[in-house]
């Protein structure tokens, strides 16, 4: 192999290891406010990453794409404190990252690259701590009510629509009437 077949295997392992690593400070940080979700509300001070987190905090993430040949998978950075850490280098990473990896497959891989990077350089997804701890929606009961819902998050997501995404606070329990 030669020095570029090189980097460009370490550069894709140390990207998938950077999705693993997202994933473990995404749950790390649903769990501190989960923990926390009383003394956010109260305005109480809480800190993550050396930064206070507030119920108007609002948090960020990038949209980045993989691809190969017939599959294409879309993943999110890791959310990221608005106006409290940098966020430039984050966007460019992700946004090279799509550029490099994302266009491969087809037919999505090309129509979710350019998404993608339209979203990151418009913005990427933002949403307030308010908005996450709200309680997750109580679970659909019946058939219809669960394909309905699934259909509508899959053609939703296939298009990457923004959606805000749904609470992290257990769901309340539902009584039939």
């Amino acid at each position: 192999m030669n020095l570029a077949s090189w980097a460009l295997a370490t550069a894709t392992a140390y990207c998938l290891y950077r999705q693993v690593k997202f994933g473990q400070e995404d749950a790390r940080l649903k769990q501190r406010l989960i923990a926390n979700a009383e003394k956010i509300r109260n305005n109480n001070p809480v800190f993550y990453r050396s930064q206070r987190i507030t119920g108007d905090t609002e948090l960020v993430k990038h949209h980045l794409v993989f691809s190969i040949l017939i599959m294409s998978f879309r993943m999110q950075t890791r959310w990221i404190i608005k106006n409290k850490e940098p966020r430039f280098g984050h966007a460019l990473a992700a946004s090279l990252y799509t550029l490099i990896y994302g266009w491969w497959g087809f037919p999505f891989g090309i129509y979710w690259t350019l998404v993608a990077l339209w979203k990151n350089a418009r913005g990427s997804t933002c949403v307030t701590v308010q908005d996450l701890l709200q309680p997750a929606p109580g679970k659909p009961t019946g058939f219809g009510d669960r394909f309905q819902r699934d259909f509508s998050k899959r053609v939703h997501s296939g298009f990457f629509v923004d959606q805000k995404p749904e609470g992290i606070l257990p769901a309340e329990p539902v009584g039939k009437a």
